[in-house]
C-alpha cells in the first residue's frame, strides 16, 4: 500500500513536471524561444500540444518559424532527463512553416541548431581533444508527419521586400531528423501546391529521396506539372534578360550531390511559350530567337528539352548561372539537331499544295536558316 501510495506521488509529480521539462528541451535542442499555450500529457510518453510555436530570437526576432494550433508527440520519457531529447514521432495538421534568406542566410525553425552543429563540427575538426561548451541538447527525431501544411519561403535577396514562394496543402513524412548530423540518411516524401498568383491555379509539386546531412550527399526526384514560368521573373533573369509573357512548365528532375559534387538532369516541357521581350540583338542564349523558337516547337506549340548540368559546389570559382545558363544552351542546339528531321519532313508534306518548285525553295530556305543559326 506505501508502494502504491509513493508511484501515485510520483507519478503526479513527474506528470505536473514533463511539460515544463518538454518545453526547457525543445528550447536547448533548437535555441528559439518556444510558446505554448497549454499541454495534455499522456503517460507514458505522448504530449498533446495546443498553439505551439517557435520564434527568433536573434535574426528576425519575434517572427514565426513554425506555428501549429495543435500537434502531438511521442516522446522518450528518459530522454527528458538526458543529455539529447528523442522524438519517435511527430504529428502536425493545418501547421505554418516559414524559412527566410536574407544575406545568404537560411533562418528557420532549426536554423540556430544546425548552425550550431556546423561550428562544433569545424572546432572538433582543427581540435580534436576539445569539448565546445554551450552545446545545445541534441535532438533525434524519428519521424515526422505533416498533413494540410503550408510552407512560405521568403527571399530578400532576390528582391527588395521578399519573393514569396508559397506552399499550400502540404503531405509530407520525414524520417531519421537528427540534430548534431551523423552519418544517418534522412529520408522524405512531400506533395504540396504551389501558389502562383490569384489568378493562376496552384503548380502540383512532388519531391521524395534522402539526404545524408553530414556530408550534404543527396539523391532527390522533383516533379512538377503547371508551373507559371512569369510569376518567377526574379529567379530565371538569372540565367537570361528576356522577359517571358506566357509559359507553363512541366517537369521532372534530379538531382545527385555527392562529395561536393552536383549532378542536374532535367526533363523539360513548356507549353503557350511567349515573350514579351528576347535578349539583346533578338537573341535568346546566344542564338537567334525567332529561329531557335520555331525550330524547337512541336505540332502541338510545345517545346521539349533535356538539360544535364554539373558542378562542384565547394568550387566558388564555378559560377551557378553560367553553368546553367551554358547547359541549356547546349540543350537547344542538341535539340534542333534531333528535329532537322521533322522540320524537313514538314517542308515536304506541302509539295501537293505548292508545287516542287516552291517546296524545294522551302527547303534551300530552311537549310539556310539552320546554317545561320549554328553561327553563334
Amino acid at each position: 500500500m506505501v508502494l502504491a501510495v509513493v508511484i501515485a506521488v510520483a507519478f503526479n509529480i513527474f506528470s505536473r513536471k514533463a511539460p515544463e521539462m518538454l518545453v526547457q528541451a525543445i528550447e536547448k535542442s533548437l535555441g528559439k524561444k518556444i510558446l505554448i499555450h497549454s499541454i495534455d500529457y499522456h503517460f507514458p510518453g505522448i504530449f498533446e500540444l495546443e498553439g505551439f510555436g517557435i520564434w527568433e530570437l536573434h535574426d528576425f526576432p519575434g517572427e514565426s518559424s513554425f506555428t501549429v494550433d495543435k500537434i502531438r508527440l511521442d516522446v522518450s520519457l528518459l530522454s527528458l532527463s538526458r543529455k539529447k531529447l528523442i522524438i519517435n514521432t511527430i504529428e502536425a495538421e493545418n501547421a505554418n512553416i516559414t524559412i527566410r534568406k536574407y544575406h545568404g542566410k537560411l533562418t528557420h525553425a532549426l536554423s540556430d541548431a544546425v548552425k550550431q552543429n556546423i561550428t562544433t563540427n569545424a572546432a572538433q575538426e582543427s581540435q580534436p581533444s576539445s569539448q565546445p561548451n554551450g552545446l545545445g541538447l541534441p535532438l533525434e527525431i524519428h519521424q515526422f508527419k505533416l498533413s494540410q501544411g503550408h510552407f512560405k519561403y521568403i527571399d530578400y535577396d532576390i528582391q527588395d521586400g521578399g519573393f514569396v514562394i508559397a506552399f499550400d496543402e502540404i503531405e509530407a513524412v520525414i524520417d531519421n531528423i537528427g540534430l548534431p548530423f551523423s552519418d544517418a540518411k534522412t529520408f522524405y516524401k512531400v506533395s504540396a501546391y504551389m501558389s502562383q498568383g490569384r489568378e493562376q491555379r496552384g503548380a502540383q509539386i512532388k519531391i521524395s529521396g534522402r539526404t545524408q546531412f553530414k556530408t550534404m550527399d543527396a539523391d532527390t526526384n522533383i516533379t512538377a506539372q503547371g508551373v507559371y514560368l512569369p510569376y518567377f521573373q526574379p529567379y530565371y533573369q538569372q540565367v537570361t534578360l528576356a522577359a517571358i509573357e506566357s509559359a507553363y512548365l512541366d517537369s521532372r528532375a534530379n538531382l545527385f550531390l555527392e562529395h561536393n559534387d552536383l549532378t542536374l538532369n532535367a526533363d523539360l516541357e513548356i507549353s503557350e511559350l511567349f515573350f514579351r521581350a528576347y535578349e539583346s540583338e533578338n537573341q535568346l542564349f546566344g542564338l537567334r530567337a525567332d529561329e531557335i523558337l520555331s525550330f524547337l516547337k512541336d505540332r502541338s506549340g510545345r517545346l521539349k528539352l533535356q538539360i544535364t548540368a554539373q558542378w562542384n559546389i565547394a568550387d566558388r570559382h564555378l559560377n551557378a548561372r553560367d553553368i546553367i545558363r551554358k547547359s541549356i544552351e547546349r540543350s537547344l542546339k542538341k535539340t534542333v539537331i534531333g528535329n532537322v528531321g521533322n522540320i524537313l519532313e514538314n517542308a515536304l508534306q506541302k509539295t501537293d499544295d505548292q508545287g516542287i518548285k516552291n517546296n524545294k525553295d522551302k527547303l534551300e530556305d530552311q537549310i539556310k536558316k539552320l546554317k545561320e543559326l549554328f553561327k553563334y
